[in-house]
């Protein structure tokens, strides 16, 4: 009986329980307060321009009540689109030269809308024969580090940059920008790119080819191929290899019409398929540990490499050689010490291959800018090395329509007087000329191409100082004899 009247009281204890919690449910359904509609922010910008054209961008706007939002597009006052559901229009068959206000207009259905006007102006082509042009594209960025550098057969070039700026875009503080020059240094055309997805880009180095006749650029970047249109840069194809390189990122490339040849940090090679960027092999690691520092193809398509190895000691060089598919043939090895460098002469970071397969390299010691070179032949017998080191930081080495060796670099004067160093080599390694821009203030060398007539196409960064402040990316073409 006791115990009956316990779970009698039990039951009736729950019942009270539960109305009790229906009552506070019914009471909070009540008091439900719906939430204003609003729109989130729009903001815009000018991603691309030419010479008749602007692209204006933007951000997708989203509404609170999950309402459906388009846009509507406005050419100084004149509307020119509306229920447009993409973020980003075209204005073309515009006048070079001339600015132009753009309005973009969120708006739903019911009438809630937000805008934004953005300014922006085509480019204007300076008159023919200009050697000096400069680069900048809003008030508010500069374009800095690395650059992948292409010239064309057209003479123009083929540019990729990090441009930063502050927080002004809605995808961080820095982009990628594409730009497209003609011969006399003339901005054809320039792209933003998202740098979404990039970590720590500025410190990436940009390898750019091209391919399919020049009409698409391959921009190598970290662990992505990036294939664009030369004619206005946008993104054709997008590949990324993370998987593929355990977080490993790219260091050096060589292009061919069929392939392109990439090198890694820790020593993988691969080679991708340039038309729809797939992977054609992969070796990782394919000898030895170390970071690929220059790639090139000798006579009989064999590929040949600098692997700086992870554990030598600063004067070893290396040079390993792979055949066509990648998988390694020999090894090529030389004591780089420099006389009274110590052991610092063996960070070579560029090689050539003449004809008879003949190696060149060069490079040095960075910590006090001294040129090194090693020249041997194809069965690694060594022909010449730097007796006398120039006092020249190598940046990079080409032949010139003479067979010619260019060699290029940085020549220091001391505390933020650096200047660029033009060196030509005979294929005897003797020196033939050499220039060093000191006429021109104190700058970073960026990348140097040549013209069948022996003049350079010099791209560069001044130095900021407190009284020189000149942000822009600066274009000089030469004199056939390399003066200014």
């Amino acid at each position: 009986m006791f115990n009956n009247t316990r779970i009698a009281f039990l039951w009736l204890t729950l019942f009270f329980l539960f109305a009790c919690k229906k009552d506070n449910v019914i009471k909070n359904e009540d008091n439900f307060i719906e939430q204003p509609e609003q729109l989130s922010e729009l903001k815009a910008e000018v991603s691309a321009a030419g010479n008749q054209f602007l692209e204006v961008q933007w951000t997708q706007v989203t509404n609170t009540h999950f309402k459906a939002v388009t846009y509507t597009i406005y050419l100084d006052d004149q509307k020119i689109v509306d229920g447009l559901a993409t973020t980003k229009y075209r204005f073309i068959n515009l006048n070079p030269g001339q600015s132009y206000t753009f309005k973009i207009k969120a708006s739903t259905k019911e009438g809630k809308e937000i805008e934004q006007t953005v300014s922006g102006t085509t480019l204007s082509p300076t008159s023919d024969g200009r050697v000096y042009q400069e680069y900048g594209i809003h008030s508010y960025s500069w374009m800095s580090g690395n650059v992948g550098l292409q010239k064309l057969s057209d003479g123009g070039h083929l540019i990729v940059r990090f441009l930063q700026h502050p927080d002004y875009f809605a995808e961080g503080t820095f982009k990628i920008i594409v730009l497209r020059t003609d011969k006399t240094g003339n901005m054809l055309w320039y792209r933003l790119l998202s740098s979404m997805g990039y970590a720590d880009l500025q410190s990436s180095e940009i390898l750019l080819a091209t391919h399919n006749q020049e009409k698409e650029g391959l921009i190598v970047l970290q662990d992505y191929v990036i294939k664009i249109t030369t004619s206005n840069g946008e993104i054709l194809l997008k590949k990324r290899y993370k998987d593929n390189l355990n977080g490993e990122i790219f260091r050096t490339i060589y292009a061919t019409p069929n392939e392109l040849i990439i090198g890694c940090e820790q020593g993988s090679l691969l080679s991708v398929n340039p038309v729809d960027l797939s992977l054609n092999w992969l070796h990782t690691k394919v000898s030895k540990s170390g970071l690929i520092m220059a790639i090139n193809l000798d006579s009989k398509k064999n590929i040949c490499y600098i692997l700086r190895e992870l554990n030598d000691n600063y004067s070893k060089i290396r040079v390993h050689k792979c055949n066509a598919k990648g998988e390694f043939l020999k090894e090529f090895s030389f004591d780089g010490a420099l006389p009274d460098g110590g052991d610092l002469g063996g960070d070579m970071t560029s090689m050539l291959i003449d004809g008879q397969d003949n190696f060149y390299l060069f490079g040095g010691n960075s910590s006090f800018y001294r040129l090194n070179y090693v020249k041997f032949s194809a069965d690694g017998k060594l022909l010449k090395n730097d007796e006398n080191p120039e006092h020249l930081w190598v940046r990079g080495a080409f032949f010139n329509n003479k067979g010619e060796i260019v060699v290029t670099g940085q020549v220091d004067k001391g505390g933020l007087n650096t200047f660029l160093g033009i060196y030509v080599f005979d294929k005897d390694m003797n020196i033939k000329t050499k220039n060093v821009y000191a006429d021109i203030p104190p700058h970073i060398a960026r990348g140097i191409t040549t013209n069948l007539d022996g003049s350079y196409n010099i791209f560069l960064d001044y130095m900021q100082t407190y009284t020189y402040d000149n942000s822009n990316f600066i274009f000089i073409k030469t004199d056939s004899d390399g003066k200014l």
